[in-house]
């Protein structure tokens, strides 16, 4: 009797997930083979195996690479860009093969009976392709799937020119259903190009078909987001028989994503990986299927020569099991192994309570909510249990994705245990951010909750209703709101519970003051304006009278700016000159921040200093000094408080939109890292306007534009970066025309790389940008 799988070794190098793993020839005498990963950075790393020595390779893809394959001297990437690279083992680039539109899934080999082998790819873009890697020749297409593409090479025919080669696609949306998956046995003539599909088979799975693999000469598998495995013959593609698990017979199975055989000591298995951690492996000669669980989605799984398997985690590891008791790992590492697959998964398991379930829109009644975006999400309530939905606008229905398994996020602020502790953070003087946690108890009222934590803090008091409202995302529409009616049938009602942890960003960011330093920096301000000495005392005293009412920050609830005091901002802005002006643009960023100063009856004051800002800043090239600077980047943050400030202060910043995309488009560039950050912040806030109010396509692509400028500039910090980044997954997920703007640029192939090299938080915001432009 065999012994079963257990971790014989894991490789960790820059926590990226990693997508695909293939074998090499090792090129020393310690290791028997190499191991070559691509991970969702785009990054490719080599492993010595068994060894466990890790040798980075230079080479950076564009995005992230999703399959890799290994064929005699060479290996192959598939990537997100749409190319396919040719590496020799050296890890140096051979060729670039272009030819497939959207992300290349799957890779194969296929033989002719000659033994020539040529590369098959399967693409995002519906299609297929056949390659001759050697004259870097695309030699057909096998056009009109369903979608993803998923590649297979089988037994070759008779004829030495003709190619056998499987497909499976993913299915289309009808309804609110995804159906049409197919699986199709092609024929190809490598020397005439012609192309035949000989057999399909549709919908046998119940749900997109994410694997294709030829396991045998007589035997071809499918894996689904079904769960299952099926077994099929490879002339016709009919199924044979169907592999199942445990958690299959849940009402939502784990989708299962990739497939690879194992051969050892004259038996064969097969194993599957699931984007819940699960990996199955079935024995083909009968029996009950081990599970080997992870902590996280396996995105690939492989076998390797000496038996072993190696798995490919989106936590960042390369793990190899084993079932020869010589290689297994020591007991303790084994049993750390164990528990940390337990805490990630009680962690991630721990889903809506039923009475939460109940009070879900019923899955029955969808048609009644209307989505308004692409890929949406919201929850509903199916027979007992939540599942997740996504808002498809070409179908104008939702289409299930999977059930709802959240997580709990109990803990303690100040001493005190609440039901939810969340994250949320402050805008500092300068520009720097304090991280802060906010606690909330189920049923609480999330007012109340919001108002604890401004006092706590010594926070303004207008920030109550926007601290209120990210409570509520957080934690759920279920929490009463003052003086509200039944929660609204909108699509966002159930969005809380599935929704990412960065986005949509939470609200409006601001540059103010500091309560302990708020006098100290406004008396700076004052000296140095009267220092001037081109103001006049009526002038030096509305401004200390402004000036009090600013540094008062716990008072902004309450305390009043009088008109007076505004006027003496405009005209500082019209008589002073360009190198002395920039301390009534800090005035009047703090001015616009205030409840009062923002107010609606303000609206035509803040405009008009608004035009005079963004002219004193067409003149800024010809100043030396602070003042060349300080203008563009106060001028920033006088529109990014702007947001924050109250009625007036929107409307006049909104309708300012055009000239201040303009003006953030020249700042990009700045060398100034404090101008940089107000740029990010800017658009942070653009993007959270028009996540609730609709955007103009032109105003929408410009906001997409310009933060790809951001990415491509790489000399952001990490809190612009991050920042950037936040905007752009907002403004992404509330508007069609954004989303589309950023696939037709590119930008999914900057966003992880820009936040790779700045920290944690920069990459899991990055992995959400990431899955909403897809």
């Amino acid at each position: 009797m065999q012994a079963d799988w257990e971790l014989s070794q894991q490789f960790v190098s820059d926590s990226q997930g990693i997508r695909a793993t293939c074998s090499i020839p090792s090129k020393n005498e310690v290791d028997t083979i190499s191991l070559v990963t691509g991970n969702q950075g785009g990054g490719l790393c080599e492993f010595g195996f068994p060894s466990g020595s890790l040798n980075p390779i230079q080479y950076q893809h564009n995005h992230a690479i999703t399959a890799i394959l290994s064929f005699e001297d060479v290996y192959v990437t598939g990537c997100k860009d749409a190319m396919i690279r040719i590496f020799d083992h050296s890890h140096q680039l051979q060729a670039t093969l272009k030819g497939h539109e959207k992300t290349v899934s799957s890779l194969a080999l296929a033989t002719t009976t000659d033994g020539k082998a040529y590369l098959v790819s399967g693409s995002w873009d519906g299609t297929a392709k056949v390659w001759d890697m050697k004259s870097q020749a695309m030699l057909a297409t096998l056009p009109d799937h369903e979608n993803t593409v998923s590649v297979a090479g089988l037994k070759p025919s008779g004829n030495a020119t003709l190619l056998s080669i499987a497909t499976g696609s993913a299915g289309i949306a009808q309804g609110n259903r995804i159906s049409g998956h197919t699986v199709r046995i092609w024929s190809v003539d490598i020397k005439t190009g012609e192309v035949s599909c000989k057999r399909s088979v549709a919908d046998d799975h119940e749900g997109p078909i994410r694997g294709t693999l030829s396991v045998s000469e007589s035997c071809l598998a499918t894996c689904s987001n079904d769960g299952t495995v099926k077994l099929r013959s490879p002339e016709t593609g009919d199924c044979t028989s169907t592999l199942t698990f445990l958690q299959q017979h849940q009402a939502h199975p784990p989708m299962l994503l990739a497939m690879d055989t194992i051969v050892e000591d004259g038996s064969q298995s097969l194993v599957a990986c699931a984007e819940d951690g699960h990996v199955v492996v079935w024995n083909m000669g009968g029996g009950e299927p081990q599970i080997i669980l992870h902590p996280s989605c396996v995105w690939h799984v492989k076998s390797l020569p000496n038996g072993d398997l190696a798995t490919s985690c989106d936590d960042g590891t390369l793990r190899i099991f084993t079932r020869n008791t010589d290689r297994m790992a020591p007991m303790e590492e084994r049993e750390a192994f164990s528990n940390m697959v337990q805490e990630a998964h009680q962690k991630k398991g721990s889903g809506p309570t039923p009475e939460e379930v109940a009070k879900l829109p019923l899955w029955e009644q969808n048609s009644q909510v209307r989505g308004n975006s692409e890929g949406q999400v919201h929850v509903f309530n199916k027979g007992g249990v939540a599942i997740a939905a996504q808002w498809s606008m070409a179908s104008q229905t939702w289409i299930e994705v999977g059930q709802v398994m959240g997580s709990r996020e109990t803990g303690t602020v100040d001493g005190v245990t609440y039901d939810h502790v969340f994250p949320i953070e402050v805008d500092q003087t300068g520009g720097g951010v304090a991280k802060l946690q906010i606690g909330y108890n189920t049923g609480e009222n999330p007012f109340v909750a919001a108002q604890r934590f401004i006092d706590a803090h010594m926070l303004p008091q207008h920030h109550l209703n926007e601290i209120a409202n990210y409570i509520q995302q957080r934690a759920g529409n279920d929490a009463p709101t003052i003086g509200s009616g039944p929660p609204p049938s909108s699509a966002t009602a159930g969005m809380p519970m599935v929704a990412y942890q960065h986005l949509p960003m939470a609200g409006y960011k601001s540059f103010e003051l500091s309560a302990k330093t708020a006098q100290t920096t406004l008396d700076k301000m004052q000296a140095k304006l009267k220092g001037f000495g081109k103001l006049s005392d009526s002038q030096l005293e509305r401004i200390a009278s402004l000036s009090s009412t600013l540094g008062a920050t716990s008072r902004y609830h309450a305390s009043k700016i009088e008109a007076s005091e505004l006027a003496v901002i405009f005209e500082m802005l019209e008589s002073l000159p360009p190198t002395e002006v920039f301390p009534a643009l800090d005035l009047a960023r703090l001015a616009i921040a205030h409840p009062d100063g923002g107010s609606g009856a303000n609206a035509t004051y803040w405009s008009t200093v608004m035009s005079k800002a963004l002219s004193l800043c067409e003149k800024t090239d010809e100043l030396d000094g602070p003042a060349a600077v300080a203008i563009p980047m106060l001028t920033l943050r006088l529109f990014t408080n702007a947001f924050r400030g109250g009625p007036g202060s929107l409307q006049a910043v909104v309708s300012h939109l055009d000239g201040i995309l303009t003006f953030v488009n020249n700042c990009i560039p700045s060398k100034n890292k404090n101008v940089r950050l107000s740029v990010s912040t800017l658009l942070y806030n653009i993007s959270y306007f028009f996540h609730s109010q609709q955007a103009s396509p032109e105003i929408a692509s410009r906001v997409v534009a310009a933060i790809d400028a951001i990415l491509k500039c790489q000399t952001y910090e990490a809190e612009a970066v991050t920042r950037a980044l936040v905007a752009l997954g907002t403004i992404a997920l509330a508007n069609p025309v954004a989303k589309e703007t950023a696939k037709a640029l590119f930008v999914v192939s900057r966003v992880e790389m820009a936040a790779s090299p700045h920290g944690d938080v920069a990459r899991v915001v990055a992995k959400e940008v990431y899955n909403v432009l897809q």
